[in-house]
């Protein structure tokens, strides 16, 4: 189990790619749409997990998706992270949580979690790409996606990640991602 990505939730891709270059010197590549989900998004690499920044494509297909309404009721910002697991199936067996699959032109993968995280943003969702995806983070040397900073309930995040111990940062609060770590650098 290792962070993965955080997502940036934007009502503009092009704009969220250009502020992060600006400010952080980190370059959006790639991304594309996700089926059946009414979102797109911009891949920012870290050469060791990724921000995915992510908006509403159509508003009507958004609509009727979990994923898509929440991104489409989101403010500008952090709005959820997530962790690669080998074995996805274990993880909703354990947490009692749906699987789900998302998909887009050169990406697949199951994932679990999304509605509990989405609902509650100091939890991550889990997913395990498809054989023969790649790697969305690889292919940059920005140092790495290497912390995550939550508000919300230790306990309760512990017992999401049975126990694991990850770089996370937990203060209390009302639940949300706060701050990602790349390299030396620190977002809010």
């Amino acid at each position: 189990m290792r962070i993965d990505h955080a997502i940036w939730a934007t009502a503009d891709l092009d704009a969220a790619a250009a502020r992060f270059e600006r400010d952080h010197g980190l370059v959006a590549t790639g991304g594309g749409r996700h089926d059946g989900m009414g979102t797109h998004n911009r891949i920012v690499p870290l050469g060791g997990g990724y921000l995915e920044l992510l908006a509403v494509a159509d508003p009507d297909e958004a609509a009727s998706s979990s994923l898509g309404s929440r991104v489409a009721a989101a403010a500008e910002g952090w709005m959820g992270w997530a962790l690669a697991v080998d074995d996805v199936d274990a993880v909703a067996e354990r947490l009692g949580t749906e699987l789900i699959e998302l998909s887009r032109e050169g990406f697949s993968a199951r994932l679990t979690g999304v509605a509990e995280a989405l609902a509650e943003p100091t939890l991550p969702f889990f997913l395990q790409r498809g054989e023969g995806t790649p790697d969305p983070g690889e292919g940059a040397d920005a140092g790495g996606l290497t912390w995550i900073e939550v508000a919300g309930d230790a306990v309760r995040l512990r017992e999401w990640l049975a126990g694991v111990g990850l770089p996370v940062r937990v203060q209390p609060g009302d639940p949300a991602l706060l701050a990602v770590g790349v390299g030396e650098r620190e977002l809010r």
